[in-house]
């Protein structure tokens, strides 16, 4: 028996050397899992220190809706085809972007550089959404948060609790996992320009105010519903607390800019990648 035991040792030892070669290659494979991600985030950190910046932007503000594929019966609308980009397009462009070396902005960030005469990237671009379709959170969210990307959305107020609409769920979530920044899109998306006095402060002042509630954060500027706008509604955006009004068309964004009257450059379901390129390499 004793002969046997000595026999069967060095057999026990190896096993117990190859249990700990196996622990060693375990612990190294998940340090070698473990890099990727510390060299992505020291590559975002070393590509945000050496952008290169001015005074003399020109920045595309991008104006989308929808960001889905259409049903059949979408499809036969000339409005839904128009307000729809499918997600396909959408990551296309925002990949397009990324590798190209533009660094995506919130239109806080560019309202600010317009309003105090601050620098922004040399090659930068925000992208907005406007209306707060559920689709922004099923679709966008998830292709912006993998390039670590934000974006701003504007919200109509009187949409949420619709199941094809953002939730404030979805609102919080977004902002708490890429930054998202939000504005105002008015409380019933109405043609601002077409109401009394008395109907468009409530548009303006209700939806700010139930915003700024829910994020318990300040709601700074509007977009304008279908981009109408006259001097009665800019006059009473300034008196309601908004710093900033976004319209549609108009360019892209530079120093000096009426602040009631920022641009923004219009992203259709007919626009090409090609057609993207050209409206962003405009700047």
């Amino acid at each position: 028996m004793c002969g046997t035991r000595g026999r069967n040792e060095p057999f026990h030892l190896l096993m117990l050397r190859l249990i700990g070669v196996v622990a060693t290659l375990l612990v190294l494979m998940s340090c070698r899992q473990a890099v990727p991600r510390t060299e992505v985030v020291s590559f975002k950190a070393e590509r945000l220190k050496s952008t290169v910046m001015t005074k003399s932007f020109a920045v595309p503000v991008l104006m989308y809706h929808r960001i889905d594929n259409l049903s059949e019966k979408e499809r036969q609308s000339p409005l839904m085809r128009d307000l729809t980009v499918s997600p396909k397009d959408f990551e296309d462009q925002v990949t397009f972007l990324i590798e190209n070396g533009y660094q995506l902005l919130l239109a806080s960030e560019v309202e600010r550089a317009v309003m105090e005469g601050r620098e922004l990237p040399a090659k930068a671009v925000c992208i907005t959404m406007d209306d707060g379709y559920k689709d922004n959170f099923q679709q966008a969210f998830p292709i912006l948060k993998k390039f670590q990307a934000p974006a701003t959305i504007f919200l109509v107020t009187r949409n949420f609790g619709r199941p094809d609409r953002l939730s404030w769920e979805d609102v919080l979530q977004m902002r708490d996992e890429s930054g998202f920044g939000y504005g105002s899109h008015t409380v019933n998306h109405y043609d601002l320009t077409t109401l009394s006095e008395q109907a468009l402060d409530y548009e303006l002042v209700e939806s700010k105010q139930k915003i700024e509630f829910r994020l318990q954060d300040k709601v700074t500027s509007i977009a304008y519903p279908a981009g109408a706008y006259n001097e009665t509604v800019k006059r009473r955006a300034r008196s309601a607390g908004y710093l900033a009004g976004w319209k549609k068309g108009g360019g892209l964004v530079t120093p000096g800019e009426e602040m009631l009257m920022l641009p923004r450059v219009r992203v259709s379901g007919r626009t090409s990648l090609e057609d993207f390129k050209r409206k962003i390499r405009a700047s």
